[in-house]
Order: C-alpha cells, then sequence, then structure tokens
C-alpha cells in the first residue's frame, strides 16, 4: 500500500490550499533582518520587488491560482507599479507592517500608527479595506 494514501481523503474530494507571498523586498532588511546598511542585501530587496513579484505573478495567474499578498507598506510605495498589476490580476493585499518591524518592541501608539498608515495605502492601492494581517518581525518573541 502506498505510504502517503489515507482511507480519510479521496481524490474526488475538493481541496483547498491558501498561498500566501510575503513581499517583503527592501523592507524585511529595513526593519527585522539589519541589512539596511549593506548594498548586497538592499540590492536583492530591489530584485524581490521588481523581478520577483512578476516572476511569481505569472506563475500564479498561468496556472488560475489566486493569492494572498502580505505586503510591507514601504513595499506598496516602493514597487507601486508591480503591486498594482498583482491587485488588477485579482489577488488579495494584506498588511504585513510598514518596514517589517518586530512589533514586540514597538508600543501600542507605534503598532497602531504602522497600522493605519498601512491600511491607508492598501486602501489607496485595491480600493478596499485590507481584511488579512501577517504577524511580523522575524521573531517568535512575544509581542507586549
Amino acid at each position: 500500500m502506498n505510504r502517503f494514501y489515507s482511507p480519510l481523503f479521496s481524490l474526488s474530494m475538493e481541496k483547498y490550499v491558501a498561498i500566501t507571498v510575503d513581499v517583503d523586498a527592501i523592507a524585511g532588511w529595513l526593519g527585522s533582518y539589519g541589512g539596511e546598511d549593506s548594498l548586497c542585501d538592499l540590492s536583492r530587496g530591489e530584485f524581490a520587488g521588481k523581478i520577483g513579484t512578476m516572476r511569481l505573478l505569472e506563475l500564479f495567474d498561468s496556472m488560475g491560482i489566486k493569492t494572498t499578498w502580505f505586503t510591507p507598506g514601504h513595499s506598496i510605495e516602493t514597487f507601486w507599479n508591480q503591486m498594482k498589476k498583482v491587485v488588477d490580476s485579482g489577488h488579495e493585499i494584506g498588511l504585513h507592517g510598514y518596514s517589517h518591524e518586530n512589533p514586540s518592541k514597538l508600543s501600542r501608539e507605534q503598532e497602531s500608527k504602522i497600522f493605519d498608515k498601512n491600511i491607508a495605502l492598501v486602501e489607496k492601492l485595491t480600493g478596499e479595506r485590507p481584511i488579512g494581517n501577517s504577524n511580523l518581525g522575524g521573531t517568535w518573541e512575544k509581542a507586549r
């Protein structure tokens, strides 16, 4: 018997999968990973925002897959045209901080300001209020 076979699942059953993308690009290096002073890290972030997003978008669209893209506000502002193409292709945009801040190092007031700014950016980009938020920071520390 195939070791992957399970009588609980049938090939005729519908399966649902959630596919998400974190568009950290340059924001990841600014907020969490400490590469804000490294031209190499910033260059990788720029490649991700300009080239990587378009490659993923083409892949998902070619397969008819709709996804959610959790996008820092910095990435929305920096790669506006790319993110607009994501939206125009019918994909969802969710919140992911502004510059990939670690929430455990923010006060409630700081976090609230970041949420408000990012909600406004997503609304401007999509015309809709975002529903999803992917906690961020690159850490599993407890938030305050």
